[in-house]
């Protein structure tokens, strides 16, 4: 019943026009690989969103839970239609005070794991210096599984596994949610005082500590520590979604083939581009 509400106010705001969502423009073309598949997509609309960099104002406006495009209201966190989405029913996850995005709490990450275990959604958390453009905590939404979860996962024990066919380094944190919670935050420390590479942003600064990416789908947390924000194959910042094997293009170089020169070899490629070797994070494990 929930998500009924969820997707009939998402349909109202695309009737209205709030939401620009053109299916008709876009083309996808899908790898079913060895180990799993990779999607790309072309979205032309998508190329008109404007990014909210300001860390001193509140980007999302004093109210979150009055705006038009507020789809629920989940107590800590609110759900805001994606006004230029990717496919469609996609969303955001943000905090209701003004957070901003890399200053997020253990608070924030249970509230979103519990919502994605209770819903059955899917959501990513991309931090500001791993393709994240709003400065306001906040994590994409999407209603359909991740290509990642089919992959064969491997335990260390009750709670703390990873996914040894995918192509980068990876934790996969499981089980009761305060616990898959504390352990990852553990870990984060541990990434965060560690002597790995610091992550290269966009603008080709460094982060002050190795950055990350986070998955969330069911009971199931997974992190992925990020080398870089961009990909130079591909030529745009890498987030999320790309990691979870669904990899977005708005302006490619020939519209009537924009997938030319693309296979599944040229994706993974992309991933291990922007993230660390299995070897490179042992120290996690």
């Amino acid at each position: 019943m929930l998500i009924d509400t969820i997707k009939a106010k998402w349909d109202k705001l695309l009737e209205e026009g709030l939401i620009h969502f053109y299916q008709e423009q876009n083309k996808e073309m899908i790898w079913n690989g060895k180990t799993m598949t990779f999607c790309m997509e072309y979205v032309p609309e998508r190329a008109k969103r404007v990014g909210c960099y300001q860390a001193s104002t509140h980007p999302l406006g004093d109210n979150i839970i009055n705006r038009e495009d507020c789809l629920y209201d989940f107590g800590e966190l609110a759900l805001l239609a994606n006004n230029r989405p990717v496919e469609k029913y996609h969303s955001i996850l943000c905090s209701k005070s003004f957070i901003p995005q890399n200053e997020f709490t253990k608070d924030e990450i249970m509230a979103v794991s519990k919502i994605v275990e209770e819903t059955g959604i899917r959501s990513f958390f991309n931090m500001r210096g791993t393709a994240a453009t709003l400065e306001h905590f906040h994590t994409q939404v999407l209603w359909n599984q991740f290509h990642i979860e089919n992959l064969v996962k491997v335990s260390i024990d009750e709670n703390i596994g990873y996914l040894p066919d995918y192509p980068v380094g990876n934790i996969l944190f499981t089980g009761e949610l305060s616990k898959r919670c504390d352990l990852l935050f553990e870990k984060l420390k541990l990434l965060s005082e560690s002597k790995l590479p610091l992550t290269v942003k966009d603008d080709g600064n460094l982060s002050k500590t190795p950055l990350f990416t986070l998955l969330f789908w069911e009971n199931n947390i997974l992190l992925i520590p990020r080398k870089q924000e961009t990909s130079s194959r591909m030529k745009a910042m890498v987030g999320g979604l790309e990691l979870s094997g669904y990899f977005l293009i708005t302006a490619p170089l020939a519209r009537e083939n924009p997938f030319e020169g693309v296979d599944e070899k040229y994706l993974i490629e992309i991933i291990r581009e922007v993230a660390f070797e299995k070897e490179d994070i042992n120290f996690l494990y």
